[in-house]
């Protein structure tokens, strides 16, 4: 027996090692997956619905199971098991051969097999419990079906008695309507009486499809009579209300007017209330407006806004639409709804068109506004032609501020109005939220959301053709149109004229006329801006570009053209030549045609162009500043247009920098470079190849750099004072240029030993120290190519100046290889081949 049992304990451990083995190993166990598998690819296809309330329980739901795909899939994978199973046999065999050769001899197939029959039981019991499981949820299942079908059953029964009991409700309350509009109608109780009718229209439609299939033979109790009695009391009840509303409009009579404005909601006739409301509120327009048209035909009742009478007119028609509004807006909300505000607003404003545009054509007449603009449009299309009827800008001052102003009152009432509808709109969005959206699906509430866009879309649609495209709209793009076309010509003229009387003070830098200039471009744009129109701003704006970069411009920069006086003998005698002719043809005097004449009028010239950057700078600032007040209610699209038409002043600033640049560069030319080249000529007369006493004297007295500088120093300090800051800036920047250029020039004509090197050293040091005291650091780079030739001049050996060369920064590096050979062979005491081969 302890054989036995040491023998069982040993085929235990054995198979419960060789289990470890196989099941710690890459070879998996034949173990029949295929009802697992099927188990889990049910789990995945089947689900139980959960039981829910329908909204339409009419019919029980078609519930059909189509198990084609399942039973394929199925299919592929038992095939896929079955290959599966083959390759894992042949691997156990495969495995159980290496085993039985590895233990020596070991009946190892018994153990395996009795490990696999251990295993095989276990999985016996597996799929027993599976099987029991797969007949409990079948049961479940079976179940739930059994109960959604009574649900079903249920909710379609409940569905019919609240039908039912809605239907008996109705029938109830119509014949409480019958009866009670009877009596409220001999009782004259018409408030009561709209109410049963309200009550009664509000009554689903299936009621009224049963008056000829339920009948009692009692006809105070018949569906069929409490219908007829309904109608036949509301289309009375109708005209009741029609005639008692005309008749308290008749009578002024305002408490009984608005008592049977609130009925006609109630009746439905919601359209027919807002049209005879319109008409009474129209008609009270009608008077005043002609109450004051009468005061503006008359002339006013003061004598200090006659310029203004035609915009005091409007704003009086304005003012009164906008208050009749205001004050029975509350009426239209309460009782109308919202959405009926526009309607009303649209009655009144044919009523607006109508009064406006009688103002509107006193005014053209009056102003004679057509006639001059047809005058100018001549005249700007051929000046020569129509010389003699031209129109005196003067005169169009008033005319053109009082049209800015009547746009910016009709502007003002187009906002209200917007505004008000605007209001309307979120009273209307509020109470859309009111309404519950729980039981809406997501088709249904993606429905309700175009719905919602398609409405809002469609009042822009009637809201622009209220506003924009309606008569006074029109109107007002007219006068605006003729207004844009008068403010060019005004502006032109205007400007001419500035330019025509400039003065200049003698104290002053300027001309008189830039302040006028601008001070007429900037009246002509915020003269615009008070219309409140976009467009026409940029209109002007463009007009007032184009007045300063062609008219004024050109005027300007006349006096650059001509050019400076030059000095010199050669010059003095040309000069003296064309003021000759200057005087002979032209009849000025010798004064007015002389050379100092032509410098003065250059100088002033020069520093208008500069200053009229600053001017167009501050111009654009304030316009900036203005627009951010006046119209911080457009939208990106115009506010992108007001920045395109502020982006022209860069463009003039760019334009007239570059002019005052080159009237700098012609200055330099004429008054420096002369006196530059004669005193850059001394240079030659000095001796540069030094001896050791001349190169200690020349330490203690400059024979060239001190009487160059002070000459320099006197000539720019005559000048100082007739230029502005920026051009005197300008202008020594050029100078700096200038006296490079000439430097240079005169160098490569001369030869120098190492100590006269260490002069013309010393002597770069001195011109630039003296350069960057008056004009700053900035002006440091103008010297650079400059200094690289006195550097590489100074240097002890060729190969000392090819190192120099080569350290230079290629961006940096301001002399080719050639002008470097060349300036070295400027030291004399240096070899020729040394420099002809050097590596530059």
């Amino acid at each position: 027996m302890a054989v036995n049992g040491e023998s069982r304990k040993s085929d235990d451990a054995f198979d419960s090692k060789l289990t470890d083995q196989f099941f710690h190993s890459k070879v998996t166990p034949a173990v029949d997956m295929d009802f697992v598998n099927g188990c889990n690819l049910l789990k995945k296809k089947v689900e139980i619905p959960k039981g829910k309330l329908r909204a339409k329980p009419e019919k029980l739901p078609n519930l059909k199971f189509d198990f084609t795909n399942a039973l394929k899939e199925l299919r592929k994978e038992i095939d896929l098991k079955r290959k599966e199973e083959e390759g894992i046999v042949k691997e156990i065999g495969e495995a159980l051969e290496k085993a039985s050769i590895d233990s020596g001899g070991m009946d190892v197939i018994r153990s395996f097999n009795l490990a696999v029959t251990r295993l095989n039981n276990q999985m016996t019991l597996v799929e027993s419990d599976a099987k029991q499981l797969a007949n409990n949820l079948k049961i479940i299942s079976g179940l739930a079906d059994n109960i959604s079908g009574k649900v079903c059953t249920l909710d379609i029964a409940k569905g019919r008695v609240v039908e039912c009991l809605q239907r008996v409700s109705d029938l109830m309350d119509l014949k409480t309507c019958a009866e009670g509009v009877k009596a409220a109608m001999e009782q004259e109780d018409y408030e009561l009486a709209a109410q049963h009718i309200h009550k009664f229209l509000t009554l689903d439609s299936a009621v009224f499809q049963m008056r000829d299939q339920v009948d009692a033979k009692d006809a105070g109790q018949s569906l069929k009579y409490s219908y007829e009695v309904l109608l036949e009391a509301t289309a009375k009840l109708k005209t009741i209300i029609e005639t008692r509303f005309e008749e308290a409009v008749k009578t002024d009579d305002v408490a009984s007017l608005q008592r049977f404005f609130k009925l006609f909601p109630l009746i439905n006739e919601h359209l027919n209330g807002i049209n005879r409301f319109g008409r009474y509120l129209c008609e009270k327009i009608r008077k005043f407006a002609d109450s004051n048209f009468k005061v503006m035909m008359a002339g006013g009742t003061d004598d200090k806004r006659r310029n203004v009478l035609y915009t005091d007119s409007l704003t009086l028609l304005f003012e009164g639409i906008a208050r009749e509004i205001q004050v029975h807006e509350p009426l239209i909300d309460s009782f109308y709804g919202p959405d009926k505000m526009l309607s009303l607003i649209g009655k009144l404003q044919t009523e607006c068109d109508k009064e406006s545009e009688r103002i509107i054509e006193e005014f053209i007449k009056d102003r004679q506004y057509e006639t001059k603009a047809k005058l100018i449009e001549k005249f700007l299309r051929n000046p020569e032609k129509y010389t003699s009827e031209k129109i005196d800008a003067l005169e169009l001052d008033v005319m053109l501020s009082e049209v800015t102003l009547m746009h910016t009152r009709a502007k003002l009432y187009w906002r209200y109005l917007r505004r008000r509808i605007d209001a309307a709109d979120l009273k209307m969005d509020e109470q859309r939220k009111d309404v519950d959206k729980e039981d809406m699906d997501d088709i249904e509430k993606q429905k309700q959301e175009e719905l919602k866009a398609r409405d809002r879309k469609e009042r822009e649609r009637k809201l622009d053709n209220l506003l924009n495209r309606s008569l006074l709209g029109t109107r007002m793009q007219e006068l605006l149109g003729r207004y844009i076309l008068m403010e060019q010509y005004y502006l032109k003229e205007s400007v001419a004229k500035a330019m025509m009387m400039e003065q200049k003070d003698a104290d002053s830098l300027t001309s008189s006329m830039l302040d006028d200039v601008f001070f007429i471009v900037r009246k002509c744009i915020r003269r615009s801006i008070s219309s409140s129109s976009v467009d026409c701003v940029c209109a002007v704006l463009n007009n007032g570009a184009t007045a300063l970069e062609i008219d004024f411009f050109n005027f300007l920069y006349a006096g650059i053209k001509a050019g400076y006086s030059s000095i010199g003998w050669t010059a003095e005698a040309y000069q003296t030549a064309q003021t000759a002719y200057n005087v002979i043809q032209h009849g000025k005097t010798v004064a007015d045609a002389g050379p100092e004449k032509q410098k003065e009028v250059f100088i002033t010239s020069l520093n208008n162009v500069r200053f009229s950057i600053d001017c167009i700078r501050t111009l654009k600032k304030g316009l900036v500043e203005s627009f951010e007040k006046q119209f911080s209610w457009i939208s990106e699209l115009e506010n992108g247009k007001l920045e395109s038409a502020l982006g022209q002043f860069d463009d003039l600033c760019r334009k007239f920098d570059n002019a005052a640049n080159n009237g700098v560069e012609k200055l330099c030319t004429a008054a420096f470079r002369p006196k530059l080249k004669t005193e850059a000529e001394l240079y030659l007369d000095i001796n540069h190849t030094l001896s050791e006493t001349e190169f200690a004297e020349f330490e203690a007295v400059e024979p060239f750099v001190d009487n160059f500088i002070a000459s320099l120093d006197k000539l720019l300090a005559s000048f100082e004072p007739l230029l502005v800051p920026r051009n005197y800036e300008e202008l020594l920047a050029d100078v700096c240029t200038e006296v490079m250029r000439q430097m240079e020039r005169v160098v490569f004509k001369c030869t120098f030993n190492r100590l006269g090197a260490l002069q013309l050293d010393r002597e770069f040091r001195s011109l630039t120290y003296y350069l960057t005291n008056i004009s700053g650091w900035s002006v440091r780079e103008k010297f650079l190519r400059y200094s690289q030739i006195v550097s590489i001049i100074n240097v002890d050996t060729v190969a000392e100046a090819v190192d120099f060369y080569q350290q230079l920064q290629r961006h940096n590096r301001l002399l080719s290889s050639e002008e470097a050979r060349k300036t070295l062979g400027l030291r004399n005491d240096f070899s020729t081949d040394q420099i002809k081969h050097a590596n530059f």
